[in-house]
This record gives structure tokens, sequence and C-alpha cells, in this order.
């Protein structure tokens, strides 16, 4: 068995962790939460999704948030990209990666993007084309890429697909999101050690959903199997609102515990994390009290 020195943590609070919530977070307060994150020893963190505020009203500061950022040496931060609007709304903001996504169901996808995964590749290859040309680094996210909520299991050569396409593409990194939480810890070293080893030049990564409690084991095994980023959310916070029944990401406190006990370092704080875990809760329900006095 893998237990690697180091793995690095990517902080998705303020986007996952907030774009399934029926209430708005301020500005002013995410730009504070970064702050807190960043002074707890993220480097990495995804803080937004320039989608239309119609359909992800959390995410409708995308372009204020992406514009006030505190730039801070060795921070990098990530957002969503959808399609070619939101595009042009990244490219005029201060956020280093571009982050685009696609399920590996096709069921998923229409639900989620109103189109069929290989439509969603053919946009996706001219976007990383002109966002590469501006210098930004590119993710290709590859979520449902264990099981769908519409379609069940997905096999592997489907997700091995549409990982081909989005590496000769061109991006930097490969994400890998079960994004219903139903991925069990074979399935997740199976999939992840097979992509490691077509794709050995792309770091990849793994996005978990602890709906069934296999969070962290999953975390594990993914690590085993070579990936070398693990996404969390303080407080356990989001989910997908286009996937019934997913809770939440993994708990950031947890995977580092869990992590620093089997001597895999981190670099964050965990005393930090646990009052993060507080502190991120009490802004959701302060954001939730200001909306029902609003509409009282």
């Amino acid at each position: 068995m893998i237990f690697p020195g180091k793995i690095l943590i990517r902080d998705v609070s303020l986007r996952d962790g907030l774009q399934n919530e029926p209430v708005f977070v301020e500005t002013n307060q995410k730009i504070n939460k970064i702050k807190d994150l960043i002074d707890a020893g993220f480097r990495r963190l995804e803080v937004t999704s320039f989608v239309h505020p119609k359909w992800v009203p959390a995410m409708q500061d995308a372009d204020l948030l992406g514009q006030n950022l505190l730039m801070v040496p060795g921070v990098e931060y990530e957002a969503l990209v959808p399609n070619q609007r939101g595009l042009d709304r990244f490219l005029q903001s201060k956020i280093d990666n571009a982050v685009f996504f696609l399920s590996a169901s096709t069921k998923h996808n229409q639900a989620n993007l109103n189109k069929s995964s290989d439509e969603s590749l053919e946009e996706i290859k001219s976007l990383v084309e002109k966002t590469k040309v501006e210098d930004r680094r590119v993710i290709g996210a590859i979520s449902t890429a264990f099981v769908c909520p519409f379609a069940g299991h997905v096999p592997y050569s489907e997700v091995e697909r549409i990982a081909s396409n989005l590496v000769s593409y061109g991006v930097d990194e490969l994400g890998l999101g079960d994004t219903i939480g139903k991925a069990t810890p074979r399935q997740v070293y199976d999939y992840c050690s097979r992509l490691a080893e077509k794709f050995p030049d792309i770091p990849i990564g793994l996005h978990l959903h602890d709906t069934y409690g296999f969070g962290l084991a999953n975390v594990l095994a993914g690590i085993q199997a070579g990936v070398y980023l693990v996404d969390v959310a303080q407080a356990g916070l989001g989910g997908c609102p286009y996937a019934p029944g997913a809770p939440g990401n993994v708990q950031a406190s947890r995977v580092v515990e869990f992590l620093e006990l089997q001597n895999i370092n981190t670099g964050l704080d965990l005393e930090r994390l646990k009052q993060l875990d507080h502190s991120f809760s009490q802004v959701v329900r302060e954001a939730e009290a200001f909306t029902k006095t609003v509409q009282a």
C-alpha cells in the first residue's frame, strides 16, 4: 500500500459548499472566509462559478468576488466555467484556473447542462484553446465519474474516453467527482489508478461526497491510486442541485485529521479547521436568518 508523505488539499467551500444553499452569503463575508482559509494553510481554493445566477443564485456575485480577491503569493484561485459567456466573465477576473466540467453520464449532463456529454466535449475543446491563449491554467472536471443518480453505475471506459478527450485538448489537470457519494473505495482505486497509469504526466484530483460514510475510505483509496489532490469543504457543506440525495463534501477537519494520523502531511492547521467548521456554519445560519427577516 502506498502512503505518500504529503497530499495537496483544495478547499471548495465557497463554490460547491454554498451553491446548493438556499441563501446568499455576502461578498465581503466570502472574502473574509477566504482570508481565514489561507491563514489555515490552503493554497488552492475553488471560490465561485460563472454560471447564470438564475440557476445558482448563491453564485450571483461571481464577477464582484473574482475582481476583489486577496492576491497572496503561492495561492491559486479556481472557478467553474460552464460556457463561452462564463469564460468571458472568468477572463475579466483575478482567478487563476478555469475548471471546465461535464458529466461522464449523459443523463446527468443533460440534467445539469441541458446537453449530451459529447456536446459538452465539443464546447469545452474551444473553451480550453481560448483559455490557454490567455495563459491561464485549465482543469478538466468529470462529474458522476463513478455513479450517476439517474443511470446508476458509470463504466470506467466512459470515464477514460472523456478524460482522453480532455487531455488531447490540453488540460493541465483532471478531476474525478463522486457526485452523490455512492462510489466504493475499490471503484475509486480502480478508476484513479488506471487513469494515473494512462496519463502519467497529468495530475489527478478527487472530489468526494460522504453520502454513505465512504468519504474517508475513498480519500485513502484515491491517494493510494496516485491522486495528488483532494477536495474538501468546511463543516461538510455542499451538494449538487442536480444530484438528488447528495448531502455534502468530505469535511476538511475530518480529512486532515485522518491523514495526519497516518503521517500524511497536508500543510493545514487542524485546530483552525475545527474553528472554521463552526464559523462557516454560523455564516450560513446568519444568511438564513437574514433571508427570513427580509421575507417576513
